[in-house]
């Protein structure tokens, strides 16, 4: 099985480092600045779970020329439409799994990958890229959860789950990825929005007056906009991500601070504001959720 991964970052190039290790035939799509720096020092690993560092297949845009039973997609919402322009060799049998967050690249995806088949897929890891090139890996979380949208090449999928469970990290097949993704996106979208609006890890947030009552109503609007889309939401699950959200002293960041420590680009449009527009069209209530997203867009503004 050929997999072609797109991005060789914090999530595609550790991920994609585990499965080469496993002996997965990996080749990662990258830009050209990264290609050399992958070329000249290997893929580097620095984890609690095994340090590796590989030499690794790298392909630019201008060299995809063999056709791929797997594509994994671990860029950033924002670079979107840019991976919608690129020319992917694929058959009827390939498969797209795109791990991020939300559901609007999915509708984009499917259109243009309408001959083969677009899965849904989420990251569970705590990882970034060091000074040097190396990627970071932090705790012992390390996990891909995906499964089909449609029926189609459910096998090639499956064939996938194999590989990926020979590998260092924890895989997982749903049979009921738009449930899980709707859990990640309720989950991300509560962590960010907090950690991001007041600037500090939850924990923090939480020490306050008032923290822990922004925390939950943030969430519950996220679950309410959920619902909204008859998304049927186990109560055991949203009880215990409201245990998370709330424990006292959590260190818990999100991606979104740190791209914003780091004055780069966020992903505020297709965590926040998606789930806005389905709240607008179903009438549901989310002041906390436009606060999070202006002050997304007024962080923006000045990058």
């Amino acid at each position: 099985m050929k997999i072609l991964i797109l991005g060789a970052g914090a999530v595609g190039g550790y991920f994609g480092a585990r499965l080469v290790d496993s002996g997965a035939d990996v080749t990662f799509l990258v830009r050209k600045k990264r290609s050399q720096i992958l070329k000249k020092q290997g893929l580097k690993i620095i984890s609690p779970c095994g340090d590796l560092n590989l030499k690794v297949k790298t392909i630019t845009n201008a060299g995809i020329t063999p056709v791929y039973d797997v594509i994994l997609l671990t860029n950033k919402s924002y670079d979107m439409d840019e991976i919608l322009g690129i020319n992917f060799p694929v058959k009827s049998s390939s498969v797209i799994i795109p791990l991020l967050n939300g559901f609007s690249h999915i509708r984009k995806l499917e259109k243009k990958f309408s001959n083969s088949s677009v899965f849904g897929g989420l990251a569970h890891i705590f990882s970034t890229i060091g000074a040097n090139g190396e990627i970071q890996h932090f705790n012992e979380v390390h996990s891909i959860t995906f499964g089909h949208l449609k029926n189609k090449n459910k096998d090639i999928g499956k064939s996938f789950y194999d590989i990926c469970d020979k590998a260092n990290f924890t895989v997982n097949y749903s049979n009921n990825i738009v449930l899980d993704l709707w859990y990640k996106w309720i989950l991300i979208a509560t962590v960010a929005g907090a950690t991001t609006m007041f600037k500090c890890v939850l924990g923090e947030v939480l020490s306050t007056n008032f923290g822990k009552l922004f925390v939950e109503e943030l969430h519950e609007e996220c679950i309410q906009i959920a619902k909204s889309k008859n998304i049927m939401l186990e109560e055991k699950t949203i009880v215990q991500q409201r245990k998370f959200l709330t424990m006292k002293n959590s260190n818990w960041n999100s991606s979104m601070r740190r791209d914003m420590e780091n004055g780069s680009k966020i992903e505020h449009d297709h965590i926040f504001f998606e789930l806005i527009k389905i709240a607008n069209r179903n009438k549901i209530s989310c002041p906390n959720l436009k606060l999070v997203f202006t002050n997304g867009q007024i962080y923006s503004s000045k990058i």
